[in-house]
């Protein structure tokens, strides 16, 4: 009975905060998934079998909201030869980490899958290229790229 002593010291005493931690440069602030997680509501529209790729000329950028709950969005308005189509790119603070800069005016070429969101229908983006700029968005089999982990059964 009187091993658990030692160990609960010995939790205390690495888990107690260290003098100096607030310090460090970096904080890390765990959070969920924002409802963009790879098995999220929103992801799983994704469909593989309605990937096309658009090309046209960025209207607007600007942050989103797609479905009830989740966190901030990055979305497109692209003047294609169709008409306008919205563009979903992905979580905000994953898509404004990108080696690429979309501005009004910009050409790009777009591919990814054509989903209903909110009754509204988009191009849920899995790559962009803008010249000889390209960021990847999602993988093959639509699987998001900001999602770190995903279990065997999604691969």
């Amino acid at each position: 009975m009187k091993t658990w002593v030692p160990l609960a010291v010995a939790a205390a005493i690495v888990f107690s905060p260290v003098a100096g931690w607030s310090d460090l440069p970096v904080q890390v602030k765990w959070l969920g998934s924002g409802g963009w997680g790879y098995n999220s509501a929103y992801c799983s529209l994704y469909d593989t079998k309605t990937v096309k790729s658009i090309r046209g000329t960025v209207i607007t950028v600007d942050t989103i909201t797609p479905m009830p709950g989740m966190t901030e969005g990055v979305e497109l308005q692209l003047q294609t030869k169709q008409g306008n189509v919205s563009v979903h790119l992905g979580p905000r603070w994953y898509v404004e980490n990108q080696d690429i800069d979309l501005e009004p005016k910009d050409m790009v070429e777009v591919t990814g899958s054509f989903i209903n969101c909110a009754g509204q229908r988009i191009l849920a983006a899995a790559k962009i290229r803008k010249g000889d700029q390209v960021i990847r968005l999602r993988d093959a089999k639509g699987i998001p790229l900001w999602s770190a982990w995903h279990d065997e059964k999604s691969k």
